[in-house]
């Protein structure tokens, strides 16, 4: 059994020979990792016998110039700050560009604003790219790397948090009209890169964070009005490639997740057990039956504190109880941080790839 056929067998909630294996950390964790296996980043992903494998288009359009002080503008016209230190790599949202809008009076802004077009990516070699991952199973940006956010955060980068929480409360016509141009260029982004992989692509990863830790960022009438339409029209896009969406949210979600599965979502991504209600006993119990769970070992608490063999012990709980009858994909609950040890994440993998009495 390959890697794709161990995958494809737990998507269709069947037992496969183990459960899939995932990885992702920081761009550091895999440094640190690698320099001690003394291994590459493609070997590594081999040592822990990773089933999954990311292909991702290069951006082609206008270049990123940084300026002296450090900052510089994205794809999205979104200024961003980078900061370096002995422990992370961290981008931070310096300047919104449509911060100053404050109502329907300002339609002409978002109209007008210089929206980001997919064709500034190039998609030719992508179909060369999945043929040397044959018998992996195939994501798009995310699944390992921190990926892109989806349309509710991008709304928070371009017009604020603050603002943008306001004026989804207060000014649908214009807030819609900006949903519809973030949505566009995701379904026009993902389309093409399904396209272009020819079949040869399993799944595409959508980042849009939906909870807090104690709660919804936003109540379900915003989630429905605003963001249900668009993960539904995307989830449709990925079938009609025979792809399949994994749907990524942190946070509190419980009360949505009825809504995800009514907007086609299969896979469901991180499962932050470290959130309030996001025990994975009730969500194998309530919607193990629709969903694939991806993720589930906690990188916020679990990972970073707990012992080796506490790890050990964690790991094969997950595995019982999300792996049961399938329908699960072994993985951090995000990306592995900087304040976990190395032989916690060595007795999490060994776990993942030895034990299999559940």
């Amino acid at each position: 059994m390959n890697s794709r056929e161990r995958v494809q067998m737990a998507l269709h909630h069947e037992r496969p020979d183990r459960a899939p294996i995932n990885f992702r950390s920081t761009d550091i964790v895999a440094e640190n990792l690698g320099k001690y296996y003394g291994k590459s980043y493609d070997e590594l992903l081999e040592y822990y016998q990773v089933d999954f494998r990311e292909v991702i288009p290069p951006y082609v359009g206008p270049a990123f110039e940084k300026s002296a002080d450090g900052t510089f503008y994205d794809e999205w016209g979104v200024r961003r700050r980078e900061r370096i230190t002995g422990h992370s790599r961290d981008l931070y949202v310096d300047l919104n560009p449509l911060g100053d809008v404050e109502d329907d009076d300002d339609m002409d802004k978002v109209l007008s604003y210089k929206w980001p077009t997919p064709d500034a990516y190039d998609y030719s070699a992508v179909e060369r790219l999945c043929d040397q991952y044959e018998g992996y199973a195939i994501c798009g940006p995310g699944i390992h790397c921190e990926g892109y956010h989806g349309v509710f955060h991008q709304l928070t980068y371009l017009f604020g948090m603050e603002n943008a929480m306001i004026l989804l409360m207060s000014e649908e016509e214009m807030m819609q009209e900006a949903v519809r141009r973030v949505t566009d260029f995701w379904v026009g982004y993902y389309d093409r890169l399904l396209t272009a992989s020819k079949g040869k692509m399993d799944f595409i990863f959508y980042k849009d964070d939906m909870g807090t830790q104690n709660s919804l960022m936003i109540n379900r009438d915003v989630f429905m009005t605003y963001f249900a339409p668009g993960l539904k029209e995307l989830c449709d896009m990925a079938d009609s490639h025979n792809a399949t969406l994994i749907y990524h949210t942190c946070g509190s979600v419980m009360p949505l997740i009825p809504d995800f599965i009514d907007a086609g979502v299969r896979v469901l991504d991180p499962i932050q057990t470290s959130a309030k209600n996001m025990d994975i006993h009730v969500l194998k119990e309530k919607f193990g039956d629709k969903l694939t769970f991806h993720g589930g070992m906690d990188t916020q608490q679990d990972l970073p504190n707990l012992k080796p063999d506490a790890i050990r012990e964690l790991t094969k709980e997950t595995l019982s109880v999300l792996g049961k009858d399938g329908g699960y994909f072994f993985s951090p609950s995000h990306r592995i941080q900087q304040d976990t040890p190395l032989e916690n994440i060595d007795a999490m993998y060994d776990v993942a790839l030895n034990w299999n009495e559940y």
